[in-house]
């Protein structure tokens, strides 16, 4: 499944793109037909819901990892039988997911009748119902989805994203204009979401021929509990990241108002993005790390692994920060105006901490295929609910940048000092070597934008002049790579021109 693996590797670049260009072309109209305390009340409730993805409780990593062993092994019949477990699983889940948003829905006017208007309170429980029922039946759907990246099924996945992330943009267009709201988009969104996950069930039955086993009273008692043990800590990290990801705008909704939460949402939507480039590449690697580790010298290899991916993670991570860092006010500016200006330093405070973690984001599915995150997931879970007594004063003194603050400095304790210790010492990565090639790149890096800073300081920007010295600033950055790839990295490149000119 190499080319599966390469070919997903692309795909998933060409998502990000797709993505960055309805993110870049719809976000702007999209504010401005919707208005900052529609798209803030749209936002809010979406973090709020999110949290209800804490229920998967990991059962989709596990999913991947039980069903990647038993392929490799040949065993069809234990494969159908993790099958049906997962489905009865998540069917469960589902239920339990109805019944707490529904709690959730009972008491909206206790957790934001202190900052929302009457108006606002109404469309929120609309907007939360919809999203309740949306997430309620994705649970037992995304069976299929496991079962696809279990099965290495790259390409049809990140083509099926691709579809998905055009079509939400084209559809709701044309609703903007006829005069729909927050209410319009959730409801656009979820039938893509749902229709997303019944192609990719199609798929799993016709081409895949996937088979479930449901006969519960032949349940595997002791596979259920190896996979009870193995979902706990990732379900933890689940809890932790929607904990990062989700409680700032929570926060500021119940402290500020959706006004506030609309342009802290416009900042977290471009760390998103940087996130997405990250795991573009890291999240196709479970199977094959699985695999691996059942190898001779399976550590070594794995290490190997994990310093070639970050390198190449670094070269898009890096960019991204010091590109946003010398260009980002103007970019702002010219994008979604001066109403958003606090963007550009809620953004530079959640995606410069998290340029090391994202660099190292395949470290997450060695770990999960070596069944150790139990560690990380602790971890995670005191600096998250630090971050959470930290950002609460922050973000009502200062706002959004005070919610940033908290996340940027819970991101510096946990993904960085401590999860690079627990990387080097325990699970026997070459961390020296990862800083080692990080601190020489970075470096010329770091010079390179501050000369930019400086040219660009006093300038006004139109968005031919942005692109004009953003490309001069790209062909510089590239050059720095150039001088600094490895042997492995300029064959890449050499294979990939070589591919381009056929």
């Amino acid at each position: 499944m190499k080319s599966q693996i390469k070919a997903g590797a692309v795909f998933s670049y060409l998502n990000m793109i797709v993505h960055i260009g309805v993110t870049f072309f719809y976000t702007p109209f999209m504010l401005s037909m919707m208005g900052q305390n529609e798209y803030g009340l749209y936002s809010l409730v979406y973090s709020v819901i999110a949290y209800l993805s804490v229920l998967d409780m990991g059962f989709g990593n596990a999913m991947i990892r039980f069903v990647a062993k038993n392929q490799a092994k040949g065993d069809k019949k234990k494969e159908h039988e993790i099958n049906g477990m997962f489905l009865l699983l998540y069917l469960a889940t589902g239920l339990i997911a109805l019944i707490i948003g529904l709690i959730l829905f009972a008491n909206v006017n206790n957790l934001f009748g202190g900052s929302l208007s009457p108006d606002e309170l109404a469309k929120t429980k609309i907007i939360m119902l919809i999203l309740i029922g949306t997430v309620s039946l994705s649970f037992p759907l995304s069976v299929f989805d496991s079962y696809a990246i279990a099965s290495e099924r790259f390409v049809f996945m990140k083509a099926l994203d691709i579809v998905k992330n055009l079509a939400i943009p084209a559809v709701m267009i044309p609703v903007l204009f006829m005069g729909g709201k927050s209410i319009a988009m959730v409801i656009v969104t979820s039938v893509f979401t749902l229709g997303y996950h019944i192609m990719t069930m199609f798929y799993c039955f016709k081409k895949l021929k996937m088979r479930i086993s449901l006969k519960i009273k032949d349940l595997d008692k002791g596979l259920l509990k190896a996979i009870a043990a193995y979902s706990f800590w990732v379900f933890l990290n689940i809890i932790i990241d929607n904990l990062y990801n989700n409680t700032d705008q929570v926060i500021l909704g119940s402290l500020c108002g959706t006004a506030v939460v609309a342009v802290y949402a416009v900042g977290a939507k471009i760390s998103s993005l940087n996130v997405n480039f990250s795991t573009a590449i890291s999240s196709l690697f479970l199977p094959k790390i699985t695999k691996t580790l059942e190898e001779k010298d399976g550590d070594k290899k794995v290490s190997d692994i994990f310093i070639r991916v970050s390198r190449l993670q670094m070269y898009i991570m890096v960019l991204i920060l010091a590109g946003f860092t010398v260009f980002g006010r103007f970019f702002i500016k010219l994008w979604v105006g001066d109403g958003y200006m606090d963007a550009y330093a809620i953004i530079l405070l959640l995606i410069a901490p998290a340029v090391i973690p994202l660099t190292q984001n395949i470290g997450i599915s060695i770990i999960q295929a070596k069944n150790k995150h139990q560690f990380r997931s602790i971890i995670y879970l005191v600096i998250a609910i630090l971050n959470i007594a930290i950002s609460i004063p922050l973000a009502a003194q200062y706002g959004g940048i005070g919610a940033a603050i908290g996340t940027a400095l819970a991101n510096i304790a946990g993904q960085i000092i401590t999860m690079n210790l627990f990387y080097w010492k325990k699970i026997h990565i070459d961390i020296p070597k990862y800083w080692k090639n990080m601190i020489i790149f970075c470096l010329p890096v770091a010079v390179l934008s501050t000369i930019f800073i400086f040219i660009t300081s006093s300038m006004t920007f139109t968005w031919l002049k942005l692109v004009a010295f953003a490309a001069i600033f790209l062909v510089c950055y590239l050059a720095i790579v150039l001088v600094y790839s490895d042997k492995y990295e300029k064959q890449l490149l050499h294979k990939i021109v070589k591919i381009r000119k056929k």
